[in-house]
């Protein structure tokens, strides 16, 4: 009778006790997220409709995670040899994946613009006043190519031009890095061809290529902060110096290119040192390392741009959810007291705020209070505003669960489409530097053939895929790696990314904002479902 268990657990690979309970939250989450992505439906049903599409939510995720789980799992799995190093791919990976993104760069030369660049260009030009709205330090890094192409070529075409092309190849080596570091841990061809079709060849990333915006390097240095944090070895005691500077400036560069940076440097910190806490060690090095980037970017947050004269944001900005979660109670049928309202009010004319309440894009309100309102009095009063979103919460419960699905449910519930991620709102909009798209190379008839792909893309993008797609395929990869005990802390920074986007997303589904976790994906599931290394 052993025999045959055995037999059984080796042949059939039978999951232990403690891999049937470690699926249980996942499959929870995803009975969460189908259930509440179909919010409206849910309230049209009964009680016992809805108790029964939970139910069947359940035990369906349950057993295709074990499933899915117990065949990757229990395929043969080859040692795999590492490779050695041949400098000269790596640049050959750069060189390509730079002659893929060539032809978007050409052909909507100098790149495209958005408003945020818009905003950024003045800011670098000296007609608008320095602002940390959008990352000053990225604006500072603009400036750095921008002001080196104007002075070379004399435009602010020739300008825009060159930052787009720096950023292009920052990208490009980004990814190439990671496409060698697939070769070197050796990596089976096939796997090592996808990922070099998915950098390389995929529009996505060619487009944000070429985007005047903050996503691109933040993705860049997003990415190599993971890497290092899973693979340098802060703590040892030999040949680290150059590691813990190089995480050091890759963790820096995270915290100041991107508003929500220094959470994900924070909560990623965080999770680091307690698993090495938890093996029996403190990590001296590595808290000292994250001590002092945490010290930097204080300085350069605090004296610094106060010495440069830099604004900081306003109040408004930051307050997307609890601004959301208590205009959905007051406007959608929940229970505010008269008190509550004329706190409203003080910050906006209640009575004309649901003129411009948008359950999915927090913008028009946010404009509106600036325009009509008086937002320096929730900074006045911030632990009065605070108790205010807290009381209506604990009377509205159901009301801030609807504000909170809808503001961010692009971002986790399947099938949301994104008609804008890929041309619309990246394409190059109107600026006061006279910079226009000037096509090189292709002719009219070439453009007109690539705004056809590109959408063509974009609408088969939405047909198969989704941002909440990337986040159900992530989650798998952490459920995976829990189902067969390994480490998940190469997922730890792009959840955290995900986290900071639940609780401070002014759109419901923008692409650009969680790019990151697009992005990843080879190298996640690299560590995720690569075979041991010998």
């Amino acid at each position: 009778m052993e025999r045959i268990k055995a037999l059984i657990y080796d042949k059939l690979h039978m999951p232990q006790k403690r891999q049937l309970l470690i699926l249980l939250p996942f499959a929870l989450f995803y009975c969460g997220a189908a259930i509440l992505g179909q919010l409206e439906k849910a309230r049209t049903l009964g009680v016992w409709q809805n108790l029964c599409r939970i139910l069947l939510w359940f035990v369906g995720s349950y057993v295709v995670l074990l499933i899915l789980c117990g065949i990757i799992s229990g395929r043969k799995e080859s040692t795999r040899e590492r490779r050695e190093g041949r400098w000269y791919l790596y640049f050959l990976f750069a060189f390509v994946c730079l002659l893929c993104y060539m032809p978007y760069f050409l052909m909507y030369f100098p790149g495209w613009l958005n408003n945020d660049a818009v905003w950024q260009i003045e800011q670098i030009l000296g007609w608008a006043p320095g602002s940390n709205h959008h990352p000053y330090y990225h604006t500072l890094l603009m400036k750095c190519f921008f002001m080196a192409g104007y002075h070379l070529f004399g435009t602010y075409t020739a300008g825009a031009a060159f930052y787009t092309f720096c950023q292009m190849a920052v990208m490009a080596f980004t990814f190439a890095f990671f496409l060698y570091w697939l070769y070197r841990r050796g990596t089976r061809l096939p796997w090592l061809l996808l990922a070099f079709v998915f950098y390389a060849a995929l529009p996505v990333n060619g487009m944000q290529a070429i985007c005047m915006g903050k996503d691109a390097f933040f993705t860049a240095a997003l990415l190599v902060f993971a890497w290092m944090t899973v693979e340098f070895d802060l703590d040892a005691h030999a040949g680290t110096a150059g590691k813990r500077a190089a995480w050091f400036m890759a963790a820096l560069l995270v915290c100041l290119l991107r508003s929500n940076g220094i959470f994900i440097f924070l909560g990623t910190t965080l999770v680091l040192i307690l698993v090495k806490v938890r093996r029996g060690r403190f990590p001296v090095r590595t808290a000292a390392c994250a001590a002092a980037v945490l010290a930097c970017y204080l300085v350069c947050h605090g004296p610094v741009l106060r010495a440069l004269q830099v604004q900081q944001p306003d109040t408004i900005e930051s307050l997307t959810m609890p601004v959301q979660h208590i205009l959905c109670a007051y406007l959608k049928g929940g229970h505010l007291t008269e008190e509550e309202i004329a706190m409203i009010d003080r910050v906006a004319p209640a009575d004309q705020i649901g003129e411009y309440y948008n359950p999915w894009f927090f913008d028009i309100v946010k404009n509106f209070i600036r325009e009509q309102g008086d937002q320096q009095v929730i900074a006045d009063h911030k632990w009065d505003y605070f108790r205010l979103w807290l009381r209506v919460g604990l009377r509205n419960p159901f009301q801030y669960l609807v504000a909170q699905v809808r503001q961010t449910s692009g971002y986790w519930a399947m099938g949301i489409k994104d008609y804008q991620y890929l041309y619309s709102e990246y394409y190059m909009v109107d600026n006061p530097f006279g910079i226009t798209t000037q096509r090189q190379l292709f002719t009219y008839d070439n453009e007109l053939a690539m705004r056809d792909f590109l959408m063509g893309f974009q609408d088969l993008y939405n047909k198969v895929w989704s941002l909440g797609m990337n986040t159900w395929l992530m989650v798998f990869g952490i459920a995976y790696v829990a189902y067969r005990r390994k480490s998940a802390m190469i997922y730890v920074p792009f959840v955290m990314l995900l986290v900071t986007l639940l609780l401070a997303t002014p759109v419901y589904n923008e692409f650009r904002y969680a790019y990151g976790v697009f992005a990843a994906f080879p190298l996640l599931f690299a560590c995720s479902f690569g075979g041991e290394e010998r």
